[in-house]
């Protein structure tokens, strides 16, 4: 297959993603304001249950498609074909399990659930495992622009079909926002199995690659399940400790978190299919500061505008039920840092074949998040939540450094550390691409 351009490819996202955020960020604005704070926060624990579903129904596949189509392409087929299968098979079997078990989910959960929400929930968990698949199906075949299209396309009808209900909707507005995920989702997968729906469905279907990338999926979605809980798992803690209020504020902080998170996710998973392209050590380590500086200078002026501007700015677009999210965000901004920065390391591990200590350090991790959250909540409320999380996320990102210095023979830091100049060509990195995309 053809070389991989990381640099192209991170510009390229960066600039969709720019769009897909200010979208996503109207979206979650205009849904904060529709629902208020208590609806706010039964929304962010349905979602939160939704992520933990088709993370476990996935059992990690999804995330070696890049590498399992870099190193063997005429494979591609099988993991399309198989993606499909299974969302029809899932959408019928979570929807027929919930609503004839209603009553025992409601007890479980601890939350009042009707025949519409379990079939909304249900179609969010199959849509969004399905959306994920394809997604890195065109990271793998290196189609990256495409899946940049359809993102924005995603982040853009859930814009459209939220401001719709905001201006004219008077019922439910819970149930109108989840119908406006299922929407937004479905759109988007359907742009992206169109192209290939008549030409590629059952070509060449081997279950025995499919055990095999099971096998190595495991892993994955061990890793990817404990540090869903290390992000996550706050969420159920407080909803349990506290209430729907407190949730819906600490909420919004999170989503903060979260959408610097989706810009490392992103380019994660590019650096996934170019670390797997790349056999030397020292390439992977350059590759891996490059991104490093980025995203420290990203996140070093997300932070600096948010501690500047945000709480006048939470309490204009929210309102000031909204407003103590800035104090709890304060306690967050670690946390942007070891979410972003032990995702791309992570990222690393997975690319050299998924190594056990990519389970074993999330699961410490979640342990850790876990025991502050219990101690800290009862006396700090959301804030000790937001502290027990960046001490955590922190604690994650330093022991993967630490291991793979050791791991590595002490030899990744000399590689990793940056220099002045190394900071200064990264900030006018940008600037230069842009240059020549004018120039041409």
């Amino acid at each position: 297959m053809a070389e991989i351009d990381l640099k192209k490819n991170i510009f390229i996202s960066a600039s969709f993603k720019a769009v897909t955020m200010l979208l996503a960020f109207l979206a979650g604005w205009i849904s904060t304001r529709f629902l208020g704070v208590e609806l706010k926060g039964q929304y962010s624990y349905l979602i939160t249950i939704s992520s933990f579903a088709w993370i476990v129904l996935d059992l990690g596949i999804h995330k070696t498609y890049p590498y399992l189509i870099r190193k063997g392409p005429h494979n591609s087929n099988l993991l399309y074909t198989w993606s499909l299968l299974q969302f029809g098979v899932e959408f019928i079997l979570l929807a027929g399990l919930g609503l004839a078990f209603t009553p025992f989910f409601s007890s479980v959960l601890d939350f009042s659930f009707t025949p519409a929400i379990i079939a909304l929930v249900a179609g969010a968990i199959s849509l969004t495992k399905l959306q994920l698949h394809m997604q890195a199906y065109y990271l793998g075949q290196d189609k990256v622009k495409l899946n940049s299209w359809w993102q924005t396309l995603n982040s853009l009808v859930m814009l459209l079909v939220l401001g719709g209900g905001y201006l004219f909707f008077e019922g439910n507005r819970l149930l109108y926002v989840l119908i406006a995920y299922n929407v937004a989702m479905g759109c988007a997968v359907i742009a992206y199995i169109s192209p290939h729906l008549f030409t590629r469905f059952w070509k060449g279907f081997r279950i025995k690659y499919l055990m095999d990338a099971y096998s190595m999926g495991w892993r994955v979605f061990l890793s990817s399940i404990f540090i869903m809980m290390l992000i996550r798992f706050d969420v159920v803690l407080i909803r349990k400790l506290l209430d729907y209020r407190n949730l819906g504020i600490y909420a919004v902080a999170a989503n903060v978190v979260d959408m610097l998170q989706l810009a490392s996710n992103l380019v994660g998973s590019l650096l996934l299919v170019k670390l797997a392209d790349t056999n030397d050590d020292v390439e992977r380590w350059k590759l891996l500061k490059e991104v490093f500086i980025y995203f420290f200078l990203l996140l070093g002026l997300a932070n600096l505008g948010f501690v500047a501007v945000g709480k006048p700015l939470l309490t204009f677009l929210y309102g000031k039920d909204f407003t103590p999210v800035y104090n709890v965000y304060l306690w967050l901004i670690p946390a942007s840092f070891g979410l972003s920065f032990g995702s791309l390391f992570n990222t690393y591990l997975w690319s050299k074949g998924f190594p056990l200590i990519s389970v074993i350090l999330p699961i410490a991790a979640v342990l850790l998040n876990i025991s502050l959250d219990l101690l800290l909540i009862p006396v700090m409320g959301i804030k000790g939540a937001a502290l027990a999380t960046s001490i955590s996320y922190l604690a994650w990102f330093f022991a993967i450094l630490i291991y793979e210095h050791y791991h590595s023979g002490k030899r990744i830091l000399l590689h990793l550390v940056p220099s002045w100049q190394d900071m200064v060509n990264a900030s006018l990195y940008p600037f230069k691409e842009l240059k020549k995309m004018i120039g041409r």
